[in-house]
């Protein structure tokens, strides 16, 4: 289920494993939430990025395959 940000109060818990969207773009990333569950992080190729929760606009919460 898609979950839109509207405020603080629509962030997942923290350290949730989820797919989201930043406002303005059609592209879904993969990441997770910081310890706060404020902030998005994606690391991408060693390189790790963070977003502010009101830059993004919704996400989803998934699970990591079992390797």
């Amino acid at each position: 289920m898609k979950i839109k940000i509207i405020t603080g109060k629509d962030l997942p818990e923290a350290n949730s494993i989820l797919k989201f969207r930043i406002k303005n773009t059609t592209n879904w990333r993969i990441g997770y939430t910081d310890d706060k569950g404020a902030d998005f992080i994606e690391e991408v190729r060693g390189i790790t990025y963070r977003y502010s929760w009101n830059q993004i606009d919704e996400y989803f919460l998934t699970t990591v395959p079992q390797e």
